[in-house]
């Protein structure tokens, strides 16, 4: 067996953000990969000068068959691709860079001047790639479009979840009249996300004994999640908690959301990272219809509702706490559909593909 030598980079200020951290333990289970890491350890802007010096001495040193560099790549991704010229790269783009930034997000106006260089200046660095990597098929197409790239340059690799942190589990039965709980959270709050759905689905649900448990945002989460406390809403609102002590609040909720709700351009191609931990641990979960919810199928594997819709969400919530027997079939059916479709193991099936250069159907 030809073992590959590949040195898996990543500079980012998260550098043990959930999609590095799964490639990571899925090239390292590999017996014909050779895995050498390269992660920051300053999180300010040093991060680069540390990792363009120890990516050219491992180069120098240790002669990779192949660079491949995680998100969030796209300010050192030019200098690192000098470094490494003349060497297979792969690049996990994620999420386009142009989408987020004149699509998503509004910065510049799409097609404008400013968009248009910046469009034909990242083409130019993705020329000199082997392999672009995405999250789904749906963005992979939608980048190739934008780029105006073959699709054959992008491969989708849907990276599953730290299976070791989101460990299955056995979920007890609540006593009679607990309280029906739901659980969000997110670390940005991204307009893609939905927090506003979430809120105002929340308010329309307050004269039932329903609660939500949510974790992350900014201090504008904040004034949000305690206006619509004042407006009746109940809400258990948490700042931050460690990343570790995510499965416990999953474990005590009785409805996961998933989303995506936002109902903006990127909610049309993700699968947020949350859902695979639901998934895992066997939590029913609700998602958001976009160009990947074919995946599940509604009352049975998930709940699927409607972007942009609070009322969906209220809806889907409320079926969710009066059907119990039900919602526990579909936690169950996910954590199968996990097993069999979005697993640790389906994801090393496809880096195999990858590092041979073979682009899933």
């Amino acid at each position: 067996m030809s073992v590959k030598k590949i040195c898996l980079i990543t500079c980012y200020n998260q550098p043990d953000y959930i999609r590095a951290r799964t490639l990571r333990a899925a090239l390292g289970s590999m017996d014909e990969v050779e895995l050498i890491v390269v992660k920051n350890k300053h999180t300010n802007i040093l991060r680069y000068l540390e990792v363009f010096y120890r990516v050219l001495v491992v180069r120098l040193k240790y002669h990779p068959d192949i660079y491949f560099q995680t998100f969030r790549a796209y300010e050192s991704f030019p200098i690192l691709r000098l470094i490494t010229i003349g060497k297979k790269f792969i690049f996990d783009e994620f999420i386009n860079p142009i989408e987020q930034v004149a699509y998503e997000n509004r910065y510049i106006k799409p097609g404008g001047l400013l968009a248009t260089i910046a469009r034909l200046g990242y083409k130019f660095w993705l020329f000199t790639v082997s392999m672009i990597v995405t999250d789904t098929p749906s963005h992979a197409a939608y980048s190739a479009k934008l780029m105006k790239l073959p699709i054959d340059k992008y491969m989708p690799i849907i990276v599953s979840t730290d299976e070791q942190v989101f460990k299955k589990t056995n979920i007890p039965k609540k006593a009679k009249g607990d309280t029906f709980t739901v659980f969000y959270y997110g670390l940005f709050m991204m307009p893609l996300q939905g927090l506003e759905v979430i809120l105002e689905a929340m308010r329309l649900v307050k004269d039932q004994d329903i609660k939500l448990v949510l974790i992350g945002g900014k201090q504008s989460t904040l004034e949000k999640v305690t206006k619509a406390q004042d407006d009746g809403a109940n809400i258990e609102y948490k700042k931050y908690v460690p990343y570790e002590s995510l499965p416990t609040y999953m474990e005590s909720a009785d409805l996961c959301l998933g989303g995506p709700f936002g109902g903006t351009v990127q909610a049309q191609y993700v699968i947020g990272g949350k859902t695979f931990q639901y998934l895992h641990m066997g939590r029913p979960v609700v998602v958001g219809y976009n160009e990947e919810s074919h995946i599940w199928t509604d009352k049975k594997d998930a709940l699927i509702i409607y972007q942009a819709d609070p009322q969906e969400l209220a809806d889907a919530i409320i079926w969710a706490k009066n059907h119990p027997i039900e919602l526990h079939k579909i936690g169950h059916a996910g954590q199968k559909l996990y097993d069999q479709k979005l697993s640790n193991k389906e994801l090393v099936k496809e880096l195999r593909m990858l590092l041979a250069g073979k682009r899933l159907a």
